[in-house]
This record gives C-alpha cells, sequence and structure tokens, in this order.
C-alpha cells in the first residue's frame, strides 16, 4: 500500500522538477582477456561506475568484457547520445597501451601482433574523444589503463629495435588541445608512462577512489580529482599518483546542491528535522531557491512515507527516486537491518519457513520474493574476488550456468543470477540480497561441500605429481654428475685406466 502511494506521490510530483541538462558517460571495463593476462577488477570497476553515473543523472552507455565489435559498437552509441551534450565522460578500465605518443585501448579479443593490429584490434583514445567534441560543453576522460600489459612487450620484441622504442610503458600525456575545447578534464590512474596496479579488492585503488568521491555534494570535480589523487597515493604506500590535466572555465560539478533556505541542517542522528541538500537543475548552476524548496518537499515527503511504514520495499523506492538523497544512508542501513531479521526468519524452520525434509530452507518466504535485489543490496555483503568465486560456483552447482568461477561478475554471471531467481519465484534483477544468497548456499550445500572435497583432492593430485616430477629430476642430475665423475666410470673405462696407471708405476719400478 506504502510503495503504491510512493510511486503515485513521485510521479504526481516529478512534473514539478526542473529537468535536468544532458549528461551522457561511457563506462567499458575489459579483464576477461583471452590471449594475455586476465584482470580481476575492471568488470567491477565499470560495473560500479556505470551505476554511480547513473544516479547522477548520466545516460550511460556501459559494456563488460567487450571484443572488438562490442567496443566499435558502445562507441558509435556513445557518439550519437553525446552530441549536444552538457558533459561527456569517458571510463574505461582494462589494459592499455601507447605506441608512438597514442594511446589504444584494447579488447579482449586482440593479439596484438604486429603494427597492423593496432589498427584493426585496438580503439584509440583520440578516436573516442573526437566523439566528445560534437558540441559538448565539458569533456571528462578517466583512464585506468595503465597496468602492466605484456602485449605491449611482444608488439615491441616483434618491432625489432630501431622501432621498439616508439611503444611505451603505461599511457602517454593527452593535451588539452586535442580534447577540441577548454571545458575538459583528463586523468589517468598514474602518471603518464608509469604503471598502475590493480588492486587486491574488487575495485582498482584509482577507481576505487573515483567512485567513493566523484557524488560527493558541492565538490567541483577539480576538489574531487585531488581527493582521488591523496587515496590513491596513500593507499598505495606512495607508490601510485594519479594524474590530471584540467582546462575548465570556473567550477564544474557533478553534485550541485542547495540547502533551502527556510530550515535548517540538524544532527545526522536526528532525520526528522534535517534538511537535506538537494540536487540542482544544472552541472554548474544553482537552480533557484523555489525550485530547492519543491525538491526538498518532495523528497521529504517521500522519505516520510517510507519511514512511516518501515519496510523494505518502501524504503527501496525512496532509494529508486532519490539513491544520493540526504536520506539515502539511512534507507539502505534500514534495509539491511530489516534484511538481516527477515534472513534470520527465512533460514530457520520454527519461524515459519519451508523447509525441506532435511531441515534446510529451499524457498523465501513470499516478502521476501518481491524484494528486488540491487547494487548496493550485493554490494552490502561486502563480497571479496574469493567471495564472488564461491557464488559463481555455487551458480553453476545450482544449474545455472556462469562459466568459471572467476570472481568477476560479467554479463553471464548476471544471467545466471538472473536464471536463479527466475527459477525460485525472486524478483530476477541479476544482484543478491542477503537473503538470497542465503538461499543459494543451502541449496548448494551438498553440492559444494563435494565439490570442495573434489577441489581439494586435484589440488592434492597435482602437488604429488609436482613432487615426484621434482624428485626424478633431482635423481636425474645426480645421476648426470656422477656419470662426469670418477664414481660414473664404466667398466671397460676403470679398466683401460687402471692399465694406463699400471703400466707407469712399473716402468718406474723397472728403472
Amino acid at each position: 500500500m506504502f510503495k503504491r502511494l510512493i510511486a503515485v506521490l513521485a510521479i504526481i510530483l516529478a512534473g514539478t522538477a526542473p529537468a535536468l541538462a544532458k549528461r551522457v558517460a561511457l563506462v567499458i571495463g575489459n579483464g576477461a582477456y583471452e590471449n594475455t593476462v586476465p584482470l580481476p577488477n575492471p568488470a567491477n570497476d565499470a560495473e560500479q561506475m556505470a551505476a554511480k553515473l547513473r544516479a547522477l543523472g548520466f545516460d550511460v552507455v556501459a559494456g563488460q568484457d567487450q571484443n572488438y565489435s562490442d567496443m566499435r559498437r558502445s562507441v558509435m552509441n556513445f557518439a550519437k547520445k553525446a552530441y549536444g551534450a552538457e558533459i561527456a565522460i569517458l571510463f574505461y578500465a582494462g589494459h592499455g597501451l601507447q605506441v608512438a605518443g597514442k594511446n589504444h585501448l584494447v579488447p579482449i579479443d586482440a593479439t596484438i601482433e604486429d603494427e597492423t593490429s593496432l589498427d584493426f584490434e585496438t580503439i584509440t583514445v583520440d578516436f573516442i574523444m573526437r566523439q566528445m567534441s560534437k558540441d559538448v560543453k565539458v569533456q571528462m576522460v578517466f583512464l585506468d589503463a595503465c597496468r602492466d600489459n605484456p602485449l605491449a612487450r611482444t608488439l615491441s620484441r616483434r618491432m625489432g629495435p630501431s622501432r621498439s622504442g616508439s611503444v611505451g610503458a603505461g599511457l602517454a600525456e593527452i593535451k588539452i588541445e586535442e580534447t577540441g575545447g577548454e571545458g575538459s578534464v583528463i586523468a589517468f590512474a598514474t602518471s603518464p608512462g608509469d604503471v598502475a596496479l590493480d588492486g587486491d579488492g574488487t575495485n582498482s585503488p584509482f577507481t576505487s577512489a573515483l567512485i567513493k568521491h566523484i557524488d560527493t555534494p558541492n565538490a567541483s570535480i577539480q576538489t574531487v580529482m585531488t581527493r582521488v589523487t591523496g587515496d590513491v597515493y596513500e593507499e598505495t604506500e606512495k607508490r601510485q599518483r594519479p594524474w590530471v590535466n584540467a582546462s575548465l572555465i570556473g567550477e564544474v560539478f557533478l553534485n550541485k546542491r542547495s540547502v533551502a533556505p527556510s530550515t535548517t541542517v540538524a544532527s545526522l542522528g536526528d532525520t526528522s528535522t534535517a534538511a537535506p541538500q538537494q540536487p540542482a537543475a544544472n552541472v554548474a548552476t544553482t537552480p533557484s531557491a523555489t525550485q530547492s524548496n519543491i525538491a526538498w518537499e518532495r523528497e521529504k515527503l517521500i522519505w516520510e512515507t517510507a519511514k512511516s511504514s518501515n519496510t523494505v520495499a518502501d524504503y527501496e523506492a525512496y532509494l529508486d527516486a532519490y539513491p544520493t538523497g540526504l536520506f539515502a544512508d539511512f534507507a539502505r542501513n534500514s534495509i539491511k537491518r530489516l534484511g538481516s531479521a527477515n534472513q534470520v526468519a527465512s533460514v530457520n524452520p520454527t519461524a515459519g519457513a519451508a523447509a525441506n525434509g532435511s531441515g534446510i530452507v529451499s524457498t523465501l518466504p513470499d516478502p521476501q520474493k518481491a524484494i528486488p535485489g540491487t547494487q548496493a543490496t550485493e554490494a552490502s555483503l561486502g563480497w571479496n574476488r574469493t567471495a564472488r568465486r564461491e557464488v559463481q560456483a555455487r551458480l553453476n552447482l545450482a544449474g545455472h550456468d556462469v562459466g568459471r568461477p572467476d570472481g568477476a561478475f560479467g554479463p553471464k554471471t548476471r544471467a545466471g543470477v538472473t536464471s536463479w531467481q527466475t527459477a525460485n519465484g525472486i524478483v530476477p534483477t541479476g544482484y543478491f540480497t542477503a537473503a538470497q544468497y542465503a538461499l543459494l548456499t543451502t541449496q548448494t550445500a551438498t553440492q559444494y561441500s563435494a565439490y570442495q572435497a573434489e577441489v581439494n583432492r586435484k589440488q592434492k593430485a597435482a602437488a604429488a605429481s609436482r613432487s615426484a616430477t621434482t624428485r626424478r629430476t633431482n635423481t636425474t642430475t645426480t645421476r648426470r654428475t656422477n656419470n662426469n665423475t670418477g664414481g660414473g666410470i664404466n667398466p671397460a673405462g676403470a679398466a683401460f685406466v687402471g692399465g694406463i696407471v699400471g703400466g707407469i708405476i712399473g716402468g718406474a719400478i723397472g728403472r
């Protein structure tokens, strides 16, 4: 009932909201490389960056683990949308290389056997930036593509010593004048010519810091990048320093907000009297006080409605309307609290949940089935790469093929999650909630134990094989060593040597 009311309120009041300026973004993360070292984080980097930019009002063209044809198609779609945009953003995570000062982004199917491959297997940053210069007011480029790339070393060797010097480490500096305008920001994960780190978590250090700060209210992009640089520098123990080159007329804000003059901001603990800062209508300008008041009253009404019902569904409805609103953190905390309580009930047969004969829950209670999983609900689970591999293995065991468990949740994994949700009567979103993950765990408990046992058996067998190979190698080496010393002389050789020695001794005695 309350969720329907919230939806109606959002529709009725939407007409009073000022239109946002046109914002578009191209977000690509390539990690599942077929002919070089795969990268664990780019798909996660792109997925979370796309969600963050959508929450900031961007029309996002997103792709993960794309081959050459996929990337060309994504760039084309982006180019069509970018024409006349207030802000156009390119974010790329994955392998990249520079040749003769030109930066190339590498699709997952590239082989880079020679210089010809560059034109037919990679996409240059210059090419994408030309698509961003068509009547675009502000252009932003974020490249997390400075990782150590074996394809660059292969190309360098095949070009020979006379030309291999044109293949550089990391990426080459992009000069502002190349962007075709004064409203530009170019940011690399590390300094030009240096190699960036992929990181040990689910995101690279650079992308992790960018996601953290890019939607900071009332922070200009210049301030955001200063904070990103500081975070990366400290996180990498001063081994990596992002490089930023900006030429902007005035400050540019991605999340400009203003405080309604008729209200005062209370402490964060008192949500009933807090007056949030409301996003402005334009990226770099502040809306009128009247527009701010209308927007604030709308958000406050929807929040109060959700808070009064105190259900996960209505908190989710608030977040759908205001993913970066002042009450967003409170809504997420409430969802987590309510979700934990529901999860306990769902895995406790005595609490009324349907259970199978072994006492393991086989279904979710009906209220939980209607709660959609989102990026936020899944992120709250805190999965690292190892945990993600476990989830992928469990989905495979449940009959929903997601491919080899690699810890990267790309399109195939999301399709597998959606398939599993559909099979269990759950709203199919491709993202988990805590209760859904608990259900998957219980459903695959027996199979996963057997799977783990088989993995351990194979690991032990491989270790034993390596040990046996080492012993055989050591034995062979010892024999070869003996054959090269006195201990390895054969009988015929010994007789020959003995005859010589005997003759010498006999001759000496005779004299």
